[in-house]
C-alpha cells in the first residue's frame, strides 16, 4: 500500500512539474508571438505615396509618351562616355533579317509569326509591332528595364535604349532610336532568344487569394491582404507586361479559368532575382527624367529602370541620401498629414501587405524621413505619372533592386524641381 501511495505521489509531482513546464513553454510561446507581432508593427512604414490613377492620368501618360524633353536634362547631357573594358569573348552571331522603314502591327499576328518576323528599322516615334517587342524583351533581359512591356515604342523604351547604347559604347546615328548596329548588339547580348515563349503555368502562378481592391484607403484597411485582383494581373507582373498586352497574345484564353499545367504565350523576360547579391554601389535618380540608374563599385551601369518620382506638390529630396533599411512585404501606415491634397484631420489607417499596396511588395527606406524606393500597384504609370516624393518602380524592378542593394548605399537625385525653378528665374 505504501509503495502504491509513493508511486501515486510521484505521478502527481510529475504531472505538476509537467504542467508547470507546459505553462512556462506556453508563456515563452506567447512572448515569441508577441515579438512577431511587434516585428510586424515595426515594419509599418510612414511614407507618402500616390493614389490609384484616373482616366486623366492615362491621357497625360499618352501625351508624355512621345515627349523628348528628357534629352535636354543634365542626367543625359553630362554623362561620361562608356570606358572600354577588357576584351570579352565574341558572342555567337545571330541570324537577323532587316527591312527598312517597314510598317508593322501586332494585330492578327500569332506568337509564332511575331517571333519569326523580320526587324523593321529604324525604331522611333509612335510605332508598334514585333520589332519593338523584340527590343523591349532584349532590353529587359539585359537589365535595362522598360517598365510594362506592350510592344509599343515610347519614352521608357527610348530612354532605356539610350542608356544601353551609352553604357556599351554604341555610337548610334540617333541615340535612343534602334538602328541595325544597335539591334544586333542587343540580340547578341541577349543570346538571340525568341521574344515570346509558350509557358506552362505552375501551381504558384494561379494561386490566390485574389481580392477586389477598393479605391478608398479606409476600405483597403479592412482587407486581410492587398493581394492581386486576378490571375491576369498576377501573370502580367510575372512577365513584366501590361494586362492588355498579355490578353492580346492569348486571345482565346480565359485567364480567370486557368489552372496549373495550362499554357499561355508570354514575353521572354529575365528571371526574377530571389537571393541577395548586393552589387549596386551607387544609385542616381533623375526626377524630371524619370530614370533610376544603378552602378557597381567600378562605376559601370548595371541596372536601369524607369521610375516615377516627386510631383511639384511633394518634391523628392534635392540632396544625396543613403539606404537606411530594406523591408519586404511592408505594412503601410496611411497618414493624411503627408498628403497635400488630403485634410490633416482625416483619420490614419494601417494597410496590410500585398502587391496592390500603395508601396507595392518592397520598401527601401532612405535616410530622409518618409522617403524611399518602393513598388507600385499601378505599373502602367511608371515613367509617366508623379508620386508624392518617393521613387516608385514596377514591383518586379523594385524586388530585384531590393536583392541587389544594401544599407548605406548612396542615392543621388538630379534634375530636381528646384533645378527647374532656378533655371526659370
Amino acid at each position: 500500500m505504501k509503495t502504491r501511495t509513493t508511486i501515486l505521489a510521484m505521478v502527481v509531482l510529475c504531472a505538476v512539474a509537467c504542467t508547470k513546464q507546459e505553462a512556462r513553454q506556453a508563456q515563452q510561446d506567447a512572448k515569441a508571438k508577441a515579438r512577431q507581432v511587434a516585428d510586424k508593427v515595426s515594419a509599418i512604414v510612414d511614407v507618402a505615396v500616390p493614389f490609384n490613377g484616373t482616366e486623366e492620368d492615362k491621357q497625360a501618360r499618352e501625351k508624355q509618351r512621345f515627349d523628348e524633353g528628357w534629352r535636354r536634362l543634365d542626367v543625359f547631357r553630362n554623362v561620361r562616355p562608356a570606358v572600354a573594358g577588357p576584351a570579352q569573348p565574341a558572342k555567337p552571331k545571330v541570324q537577323i533579317t532587316f527591312v527598312a522603314n517597314g510598317k508593322e502591327s501586332l494585330k492578327k499576328m500569332t506568337p509564332e509569326m511575331i517571333n519569326s518576323a523580320p526587324v523593321a528599322i529604324p525604331i522611333k516615334g509612335d510605332v508598334n509591332g514585333p520589332s519593338v517587342l523584340k527590343t523591349q524583351v532584349y532590353l529587359d533581359r539585359l537589365d535595362f528595364a522598360v517598365g510594362a512591356i506592350d510592344g509599343r515604342w515610347g519614352r521608357n523604351s527610348a530612354i532605356a535604349l539610350w542608356w544601353y547604347q551609352r553604357a556599351h559604347g554604341i555610337n548610334a546615328a540617333e541615340p535612343g532610336a534602334v538602328d541595325e548596329q544597335t539591334f544586333r548588339a542587343l540580340a547578341e547580348a541577349a543570346g538571340g532568344v525568341a521574344p515570346l515563349v509558350s509557358y506552362t503555368l505552375t501551381d504558384d502562378d494561379v494561386k490566390g487569394p485574389f481580392v477586389s481592391v477598393p479605391q478608398d484607403m479606409y476600405e483597403k484597411a479592412n482587407l486581410d491582404c492587398l493581394c492581386y485582383e486576378s490571375k491576369l494581373e498576377k501573370l502580367s507582373e510575372r512577365f513584366h507586361a501590361t494586362q492588355d498586352f498579355l490578353e492580346l497574345l492569348n486571345p482565346d484564353v480565359e485567364f480567370s479559368s486557368l489552372n496549373a499545367g495550362d499554357k499561355i504565350w508570354a514575353p521572354n523576360v529575365r528571371e526574377p532575382v530571389t537571393q541577395d547579391r548586393p552589387d549596386i554601389a551607387r544609385v542616381v535618380v533623375s526626377i524630371r527624367g524619370n530614370t533610376f540608374n544603378a552602378f557597381d563599385a567600378q562605376g559601370n551601369l548595371i541596372f536601369h529602370a524607369p521610375t516615377t518620382v516627386g510631383s511639384k506638390y511633394d518634391p523628392s529630396p534635392n540632396e544625396t541620401v543613403y539606404v537606411k533599411d530594406i523591408i519586404h512585404d511592408p505594412y503601410f501606415h496611411y497618414q493624411p498629414t503627408l498628403f497635400s491634397e488630403v485634410p490633416d484631420e482625416e483619420p490614419e489607417a494601417h494597410l496590410k501587405p500585398g502587391p496592390n499596396s500603395p508601396v507595392g511588395v518592397v520598401w527601401i527606406a532612405l535616410s530622409k524621413a518618409h522617403f524611399g524606393i518602393h513598388g507600385t500597384s499601378d505599373p502602367d504609370s511608371i515613367g509617366y505619372a508623379s508620386s508624392h516624393g518617393c521613387v516608385r518602380l514596377a514591383n518586379w524592378d523594385a524586388q530585384e533592386v531590393s536583392h541587389r542593394i544594401a544599407k548605406n548605399v548612396q542615392v543621388e537625385f538630379l534634375d530636381t524641381q528646384r533645378t527647374t525653378q532656378t533655371a526659370s528665374q
